[in-house]
């Protein structure tokens, strides 16, 4: 078996099926693929009919809640092929996705590679999706080959030699976010590589498509970074992290930072919140493509990242 993708999952078998349905349509020969379904405590749990899993094969591995790292980690175990590939259980592909992973490690060895992530074209339709795909894709490189930043990596497209995975002892189950950085992170200590590959690109549907549910997942992401931010407190994104959002330190620090941490801290209260909230509703419907409402977004993305690092920045 040449390669195996790994798919952790959580109540969502419509989803999971629409994905392992385009996983199905791919240029890559299907018996020399598989698809690896780590059901992690799913209610009722996944099941297929018999002729579902026969081509490609697919197996399925059951955990009881144990995360997402612990399902990866499950998954890649079980796996037969020498090539692991991770995506999420809320992916479409193109027929040459697996391929092209295929290909970048013919062409680099002993490399992590990562995959271009896009939204649904539909959600370009609306000012919401079009500021979030600006936002995600900013800083990420445009064209196929060597990435230098030590921390890239996005476990919802992502592959690597099972061998390797296995010798980094895949994904720290102590760390619930930024997983997958960390993971990044190791590999390229032990003078490992990270290759972007454009050409290997997934459609993410999420359910994140409008600001309300994409403040709410990254104030609850922010929380769970607590063990990344631990163990990298020198990392420069976590430097800034501190700095920006870390508790106030009055005469300790400049006196324009503390003021700016406490303009955050009004900013982030739930009337201005709620405020801002309606105020955007406003502006998508009137000005969908004004400046006024990208920095309504902007602030209250800030506002939720903000609240999220305060509930834990006595542990940092």
């Amino acid at each position: 078996m040449k390669v195996s993708i790994i798919i952790p999952t959580h109540n969502r078998l419509e989803k999971l099926r629409e994905t392992i349905e385009r996983l199905r349509l791919q240029s890559f020969p299907k018996e020399n693929y598989e698809i690896v379904v780590v059901d992690d405590g799913s209610n009722p749990p996944v099941t297929f009919e018999k002729e579902f899993i026969i081509s490609p094969k697919i197996q399925i591995v059951r955990l009881e809640g144990e995360e997402r790292s612990a399902a990866r980690n499950k998954g890649s175990q079980k796996a037969e092929g020498e090539l692991l590939i991770f995506v999420d259980d809320d992916i479409s592909t193109k027929p040459d996705f697996i391929e092209s992973h295929w290909q970048a490690h013919q062409d680099f060895s002993k490399s992590l590679a990562v995959g271009r992530i896009l939204l649904p074209d539909d959600s370009q339709n609306k000012p919401f999706g079009r500021f979030r795909q600006r936002l995600e894709y900013n800083g990420v490189p445009q064209t196929r080959g060597l990435v230098e930043a030590k921390n890239f990596c996005a476990a919802a497209n992502a592959s690597i030699k099972r061998e390797l995975f296995l010798q980094l002892n895949g994904f720290d189950t102590t760390i619930t976010s930024g997983e997958d950085q960390d993971f990044a992170i190791r590999h390229t200590s032990q003078g490992g590589q990270i290759v972007f590959l454009p050409e290997a690109c997934v459609i993410h549907e999420d359910n994140a498509l409008d600001i309300r549910g994409y403040c709410r997942r990254n104030e609850w992401g922010s929380r769970l970074m607590l063990p990344f931010y631990q163990r990298y407190p020198d990392h420069p994104h976590n430097i800034e992290r501190k700095r920006i959002n870390g508790l106030s330190q009055w005469g300790k620090e400049p006196f324009s930072q503390s003021i700016r941490k406490s303009i955050k801290t009004i900013i982030a209260s739930n009337i201005s919140v709620l405020i801002l909230f309606k105020t955007a509703e406003i502006l998508e419907k009137i000005a969908p493509n004004s400046s006024a409402l990208e920095k309504i977004y902007r602030l209250l993305l800030g506002a939720h990242i903000f609240r999220g690092y305060r509930a834990i920045a006595s542990n940092i």
